[in-house]
């Protein structure tokens, strides 16, 4: 599959998962047809758009690392996941040990569900002065900064910048963070400074029905803003509307916001809806938005389009 089939995929999925009513019979085109899905129950046809709200194609770097990945899941045995890249991560070098590591933890996850798979990254901690309990705090723990306040004997510099996305587990969290200042008060004089093991952790989803692993990643240097956001959006739905169009337009019509973020609860889709011209939204029965492994309704509907006649 190619970017616009893989996203064509992931939205048909978030569709059927949101907006099928439970127990009626479901059937969805075949990914290779396209970007466009159409999913029918009960007599309800719902045409499907899928807007990527990042660089799907990416820069020749990662659109390298990303097929190397994907040849590597498919050789392992691990072809009905979807691995979610954080924002600004890039995709490992090393295809095979990252393949290995996605498979295994491919395995303790149930076809339907979503997990995490770790990789290893080195963090840095370093001391700069003996006075207080202060941490500043680069990367992907910054948000954890204020954890650090009254633990440390002293003033630290982490750099974090290895880390784009942290676990689910808030008791994972948790133990990073005690580890780490269990190291920074290891550090006696000023101006140590020590490298840390710890991990990068990513969202896995496994999909019944899909026959290629879908490694859904933007370039490391994109900035994800809410401009670019809005641009996206705007954009997006007006080309989503013009191809339904074009496919006879008949039916109720989502649009699935396919979104690159660390944390859904981060995600700017929602912020930059309200901006929107209402013009842009209005042949639009619902939209939802598809991140970091899970399903959200941002507009509409009130009831399952399933159960629609």
């Amino acid at each position: 599959m190619d970017s616009r089939q893989q996203l064509g995929f992931v939205a048909g999925t978030a569709a059927a998962s949101a907006l099928v009513a439970e127990g009626g019979a479901l059937a969805a085109r075949a990914p290779g047809e396209g970007a466009l899905t159409t999913v029918l129950d009960g007599g309800a046809e719902v045409g499907v758009a899928a807007v990527p709200l990042f660089d799907a194609e990416g820069d020749p770097e990662t659109q390298r690392r990303k097929a190397e990945l994907a040849e590597r899941l498919h050789a392992y045995g691990a072809r009905d996941v979807v691995l979610w890249a954080p924002p600004g991560a890039r995709l490992p070098e090393d295809g095979d040990d990252a393949a290995a590591r996605v498979a295994e933890a491919g395995r303790e996850i149930a076809v339907g569900e979503t997990g995490e798979v770790a990789f290893p990254v080195k963090l840095g901690v370093r001391k700069t002065g003996a006075e207080g309990s202060y941490m500043s705090v680069l990367g992907g723990l910054s948000q954890q900064w204020a954890r650090f306040t009254n633990q440390v004997a002293g003033q630290y510099q982490l750099d974090s910048s290895a880390v784009h996305r942290l676990p689910r587990d808030a008791e994972a969290v948790t133990r990073m963070v005690d580890f780490l200042v269990l190291v920074a008060n290891g550090l006696r004089s000023e101006g140590a400074e020590t490298t840390v093991d710890s991990e990068d952790t990513w969202t896995l989803q496994r999909i019944a029905g899909l026959e290629e692993p879908i490694v859904l990643a933007a370039p490391p240097s994109e900035a994800g803003d809410g401009r670019a956001v809005r641009r996206l959006l705007r954009r997006g739905l007006r080309d989503a509307s013009s191809e339904l169009d074009a496919e006879g337009g008949a039916g109720l019509r989502a649009a699935v916001l396919v979104s690159i973020v660390a944390q859904v609860e981060r995600e700017l889709a929602s912020i930059a809806l309200r901006g929107i011209d209402p013009s842009v939204l209005a042949g639009w029965d619902c939209i939802l938005l598809a991140a970091d492994g899970e399903t959200r309704a941002l507009l509409g509907p009130t009831a399952p389009l399933g159960a629609a006649t």
